[in-house]
């Protein structure tokens, strides 16, 4: 198993190394202008958000919390399933009976609770929908659905996180346990869930990765007559059993590069290089290469060091390289 390397550079970080008789230098800028990855990008998550002053997440047309879970339920939950689990008592706050005058037909009953600007009533039972047909049960439902009820009815057949915004001097988000600034009562708060369904995640992703006893992914070399070799991740069907651990990482990976996105946390690069010379010289560097639009600022793991190449891994795993900072020169010229 490959030694996990890695190289950190930020905004105008250089670093220097040497291959085979010739001198690279790899210039990092900070990418001003990225891909939105929830706009620009395919994602297999959907990341929901309601927020008064920041458009964030994916582009829904969902108003409100309760339409989107409503959309789901409704595009993923068989009509049987909604009307068996209301008629289990499941979904809190909802009971159907038999209509007294006629049993074919089904009385809905609904816990409901008066909020005025003097206070609040008491919690108390309502006979909202009378003398309904059985199969029509599920339509009168589905719109007093609550976001609890959609997700009691939605737990077979999705995963999900909630997405935490801290907004103090710029905006950064999180999913998942609600810790750190993003449990700070006035600067942070919930703005949405993202959401992966099973069926998407066995049929797109399939596999999960195979970690060693640190809890690293294991990376594995595939060599390659006449050409270099080429690395993967040792993965492992998904099972009924691993999908929901699998759908977690995929979800908190989408939350990592967006929450990359919203602090400017993404790169590009310039590659130079250039022939030896003496010591106290200045070597004569000539662009090589550029890209834009790397995430994060682990040049190993970003994808910089497989689109630099020219041993950048062998000098950083070795240590043979040197990391410093670029310095601005400027030039004027006297014209006549």
């Amino acid at each position: 198993m490959e030694k996990k390397l890695r190289l950190n550079l930020f905004d105008n970080d250089t670093v220097k190394w040497e291959k085979d008789g010739r001198l690279y230098c790899l210039h990092i800028r900070r990418d001003d202008q990225p891909l939105n990855p929830r706009t620009d990008w395919d994602n297999i998550t959907t990341m929901a958000c309601w927020h008064r002053r920041y458009g964030l997440g994916d582009k829904l047309s969902d108003k409100e919390p309760e339409d989107f879970w409503q959309r789901l339920v409704r595009e993923n939950v068989p009509e049987p399933e909604i009307l068996e689990a209301a008629e289990a008592g499941k979904l809190t706050g909802i009971r159907i009976a038999k209509n007294s005058e006629n049993g074919d037909l089904a009385d809905i009953y609904e816990t409901v609770q008066w909020r005025t600007v003097l206070g609040s009533g008491d919690p108390g039972e309502s006979l909202e929908y009378e003398g309904v047909p059985r199969d029509a049960v599920v339509d009168y439902l589905m719109d007093d659905l609550t976001v609890r009820h959609c997700m009691i009815l939605m737990e077979p057949y999705a995963e999900w996180l909630p997405l935490w915004l801290y907004d103090h001097s710029g905006i950064t988000m999180s999913c998942g346990s609600r810790t750190g600034q993003y449990a700070d009562r006035w600067d942070s708060g919930g703005v949405g869930w993202i959401v992966v369904l099973k069926k998407t995640v066995m049929d797109e992703v399939g596999t999960e990765y195979v970690l060693d006893d640190e809890g690293e992914l294991m990376r594995v070399e595939h060599k390659h007559p006449d050409a270099p070799s080429t690395w993967s991740y040792l993965t492992r069907p998904l099972t009924d059993e691993t999908w929901r651990k699998r759908a977690i990482d995929i979800m908190k990976a989408d939350v990592e590069v967006y929450d990359q996105y919203l602090t400017g946390d993404v790169y590009g690069f310039n590659l130079y290089s250039a022939d030896p010379v003496e010591e106290g010289e200045e070597p004569e560097w000539n662009e090589e290469d550029s890209c834009w639009g790397f995430f994060g600022s682990d040049v190993m793991e970003n994808g910089i060091e497989d689109h630099a190449g020219n041993g950048l891994r062998e000098a950083v795993g070795s240590g043979c390289y040197e990391q410093g900072q670029a310095v601005e020169h400027s030039r004027s010229w006297l014209t006549f």
